[in-house]
């Protein structure tokens, strides 16, 4: 007896894909599992039967891909050695991928080099010491974009960035590995690698160190694409886990002293008066008035603050009362100012001018003078 098996109904195939959605701007998320479930549904003799299924499961890999750039986007680190640790470079690691991932990151210096930064060229000219560290910014804890207490010393790599995240990097040496005059430029490379990325709770290693992309996961290579096999492809710009870029640091400092030519710091003297001759050509005899001049420029590019100027009072000489006169934060002309600024001690015989901060400048049109004047009788 032959069975004859006549299909009299519609016989329907029909598919399902599910995906669990964790998608980021790289895509959706590294371990996600994608579902796609196929169902054939057929009836015999008008009889619907039991439903039959295939399906095929395979996980999103590892797409590892980051973008280094640099924290000061239009200018120079800066540094007049002032902290004990100093910032030769700033970057920011942005994660473009689709899983988090900790990173790697060490620097080195740069000879006889040179950077663009908005249009200013810095070539380097010093190389700072290599007792490098690195510190990560903390945002919540301390000032962001700021190297202060709050921040994290990096001790390995990285903690790992997630997805679409950003973290700054601050690398520093002591300010005792660095020695130049203001102006000077020492250049940085800084050089990024990915680590690993955790999917749900697996860590898989993203190199081996030969930056091969074919043999930088930890998955079962003789299954690739499979239910339970995570790989490892690297976007980054020459797709090969590395990014690599260049710093500036520029040493900064007030020059209150001159170039060893010329001073900034200079006081003259002229006769105003005198009882022949009054205020007619007249001559440094007893009884004359004399108005000596202080004149101090910054002709550094930082600022010099906490300035004071102290003036012992000439021998043979009497200071004139109330003639002490200064001209500040920018005035070109001496005028009389408060005690707590400029004065007088009769104990001393001393003349005091409390400057504060005097300002310098990369254009000379910004840098500060400050005048001080005041008269003394010949005695």
């Amino acid at each position: 007896m032959n069975k004859h098996v006549k299909l009299i109904g519609p016989v329907v195939l029909a598919s399902l894909s599910t995906v669990a959605v964790h998608v980021h701007a790289a895509g959706t998320a590294a371990g996600t599992a994608v579902t796609n479930t196929a169902t054939l549904n057929y009836q015999i003799n008008g009889v619907d039967q039991d439903a039959v299924e295939a399906q095929d499961i395979f996980n999103v890999d590892i797409k590892v891909d980051y973008a280094l750039t640099r924290l000061l986007t239009t200018e120079p680190n800066e540094t007049s050695l002032e902290a004990d640790n100093v910032v030769v470079a700033a970057v920011q690691i942005t994660n473009d991928g689709n899983a988090p991932t900790s990173f790697t990151v060490s620097a080195a210096n740069e000879t006889g080099t040179t950077l663009d930064i908005n249009g200013t060229t810095y070539t380097d000219n010093i190389d700072t010491g290599t007792t490098y560290s690195y510190y990560v910014d903390d945002p919540v804890n301390g000032t962001p974009g700021v190297l202060d207490a709050g921040d994290t010393l990096l001790t390995g790599n990285t903690a790992e960035i997630p997805a679409d995240g950003t973290v700054t990097v601050f690398v520093t040496v002591p300010k005792a590995e660095i020695d130049g005059t203001d102006q000077d430029v020492a250049l940085s490379t800084i050089t990024v690698n990915g680590v690993e990325s955790t999917i749900d709770g697996t860590t898989y290693a993203l190199d081996t160190g030969d930056n091969d992309p074919t043999n930088g996961s930890e998955d079962d290579a003789a299954n690739p694409n499979g239910a339970t096999t995570i790989e490892v492809v690297f976007a980054d710009t020459d797709e090969d886990n590395t990014e690599i870029l260049t710093d500036a640091l520029v040493l900064v400092f007030p020059n209150l002293e001159g170039d060893g030519t010329t001073s900034n710091l200079t006081k003259t003297s002229a006769v105003v008066w005198d009882p022949i001759n009054l205020d007619v050509n007249p001559k440094a005899i007893p009884g004359a008035i004399v108005e000596y001049t202080i004149t101090l420029t910054n002709t550094g590019t930082a600022d010099a603050t906490n300035v004071v100027v102290t003036d012992a009072i000439p021998a043979d000489t009497t200071y004139v009362d109330a003639s002490l006169l200064v001209a500040m934060d920018g005035a070109t002309t001496p005028v009389a100012v408060d005690a707590a600024v400029a004065s007088y001690d009769a104990g001393t015989d001393t003349i005091t001018a409390n400057l504060g901060t005097v300002d310098g400048d990369a254009d000379p049109a910004n840098q500060e003078t400050n005048i001080i004047t005041f008269r003394v009788t010949i005695n």
